[in-house]
Parts: structure tokens; sequence; C-alpha cells
């Protein structure tokens, strides 16, 4: 009986290329160490990103004795100006009444410290000065989420030298400074990767796609299918938006609107990915998309496969990538399985 395995499992080893993370291991008791602490470390980035809405698209870690290397690629989406807005205004009240409070003791705290020397006094004293001191560290933070909030609003980029100090303070705090950390960022949105003509190519393209232009989703899917074509292992940003755009369409509370929301998203789906596939611009041979779950809020569930190009799963020559992710609905889960196939060059 055969087994079904994991494309990128099945291919380890044969290039070295496809390794995420790096480490010499003095022990065979230390490699496990080091596989928990990347594994760690990944899930510790993805619920950093995923506060302000960010989509990771690559994540590589390379360690040595004592430091810790990170590069991270990574794609903004319409819902990244919103999510630090909202991070900034909980930060702002939480705190806000917490520094009053704190201000008001330390005087009070203070004209009573020259009438009455206590060692129970002194300590709270003291206690209440570190507190103010981290305040003021975490107020630091706040201003540069501020600035970085700001330059979204201009130009819908991050300034990655803010962002990134925020993300080494946040990961020392983590680690506990037990490593020295440096971390590299890239953002996909604002690479130039094509040239006057392709550009024009990818214009004509995609002028048969003029229907569906009026939609919230149209958008950020011809980039995101952009990045995918264009970019090498892009099947987890491709399977996540998948999943996040089931998870939306979900939300509404007229069954019509549902049923409609779905089947015109697949269709949007499946015009898409042949048009991208047939254009000069892409890099991939072939993909392949398998949907499975409660359309139309049907009784039983029914999986879609959409199938463009040509690839082999089971040759070692070919370059596949393979991303699952699940959609969380009111109507129970999606499951999103992405392969991607690139062109033998």
């Amino acid at each position: 009986m055969g087994q079904k395995t994991d494309a990128r499992i099945f291919r380890l080893g044969v290039a070295k290329k496809n390794w995420e993370s790096k480490y010499i291991e003095k022990n065979n008791e230390e490699s496990s160490l080091y596989l928990y602490k990347t594994l760690e470390i990944q899930k510790y980035l993805n619920r950093f990103f995923g506060l302000y809405k960010i989509k990771i698209h690559n994540c590589k870690l390379f360690y040595s004795e004592n430091s810790l290397q990170i590069f991270i690629s990574f794609y903004l989406t319409t819902k990244t100006l919103y999510a630090i807005n909202k991070h900034l205004t909980k930060y702002s009240k939480k705190y806000s009444t917490y520094f009053k409070r704190l201000q008001a003791r330390l005087k009070i705290n203070k004209k009573n410290k020259k009438k009455k020397k206590n060692s129970l006094r002194k300590a709270l004293l003291n206690h209440q000065i570190t507190n103010l001191k981290k305040f003021q560290k975490e107020k630091k933070v706040k201003n540069r989420i501020n600035l970085l909030s700001n330059k979204l609003d201009r130009n819908q980029t991050i300034n990655l030298k803010g962002f990134q100090e925020i993300l080494l303070v946040s990961l020392a705090k983590y680690t506990k400074n037990k490593i020295n950390i440096s971390v590299t960022l890239l953002n996909l949105n604002s690479t130039k990767q094509l040239s006057q003509n392709q550009i024009k190519d990818f214009k004509i393209t995609f002028r048969q796609l003029r229907k569906f232009i009026k939609n919230s989703f149209f958008k950020e899917a011809i980039n995101i299918l952009f990045i995918s074509a264009v970019k090498r292992k892009s099947a987890k940003l491709l399977a996540e938006f998948i999943s996040d755009q089931f998870r939306l369409n979900q939300l509404r509370s007229d069954q019509i609107a549902i049923s409609r929301k779905d089947n015109y998203f697949l269709g949007f789906l499946k015009q898409s990915i042949k048009l991208l596939i047939t254009s000069e611009i892409s890099n991939l041979a072939g993909i392949k998309i398998v949907i499975k779950g409660r359309f139309n809020r049907a009784p039983r569930a029914r999986s879609v496969i959409l199938q463009f190009g040509k690839f082999s799963l089971q040759s070692f020559s070919s370059k596949i990538d393979y991303f699952q992710s699940t959609a969380y609905t009111i109507n129970g889960t999606f499951g999103i399985k992405v392969w991607t196939c690139e062109n033998r060059n």
C-alpha cells in the first residue's frame, strides 16, 4: 500500500538548498534541541507577524555558537494598516491610566519618605521606580510603532528599520537575551522584478479578468498570484490567502450571498491561474489546488481540485513546494492544499 507523504520531506537531502534551517551540532542530543528551538521561534514569528496581518513568504534560520541569523521575506496585506492602529489603541488605553496612577503614587511616597524611613516603604518605592522605567521603555517601542503606521499611511510600505528594531526587542525578550540575534527583512510589495515589456504582457493577459475588478479581493489576489509565479517557494502565501478568503466569505449572514461568493471566487481562481501559467512571466510549470469543505452550507463536504500545467510528484528532479492550511468558519473548516512545480532551468 502506498502512503501519502509531504512533497518537501520526500525531497530533503536531494538538494541542499531545501533546508530552511542550518546548524552544526556537537552531539546527537544537540540536533533535537536545535530542531525544537527552530520550531518554537518559527511559531513565535508567525504569531508576531499575524498581529499586524502580515503574511510570511519565507523564513530561514542559521545558527552558529552564540548567534542566530534570521531571514524573513513577507507580504503586506490590505489589513496591515488597520491592525497596527488597533494594536496602538489597545496599548495606549492599557498603559495611559496605569502611568498616571504610578506618577501620583510616586509623588505621595516621596513626600512620606522624608517623614518616615521604613524598609517596606523603600522596597515599594524601588518597585514602583522599576515599573516606571519599564513603562518608559515600552513607550519608546510604542512611538516606533506609531512612526511605522505613519509611514504606512503615506506609501503603503513599512519602515523596515523601525519594524526590525521592534522585532529584535520582542525576540530578545522571548529568548531571554541568551543568543545574539540578527534579522534581515525583505518586503515583497516594494520589490521590482519585471521589465517594461514584461509588465505590458502582464497587463494584456489580465485584461480578461475585468469583470472581477470591483471585488475587494481582486488587487490582493493579483499581487499574490504574481509573487507566487515569480518567486520560489510561494505555496504557503497562496494557501493562506485562499483560506483567508473562504473565512471572509462565510461571515455573511445571507445564505444566497455565501453560495454565490464561494462559486464566484472559485471561478476567479480557475481563470487567473490558467492565464498566469500560460503567460511568459511565470516560472511555474504546474500548479495544483485542492479545497475540501462544506461549500454553499451543504450538509456534506465535497472537494474541488484545480490543476493546471504539468508536474510529477514522484520524480526527485521536479522542484515542488507544498503547503496545507485550514480556514475556520461558522459552517465548519475548509482544508486547502497547494502544490507548485517550478520550471527546470
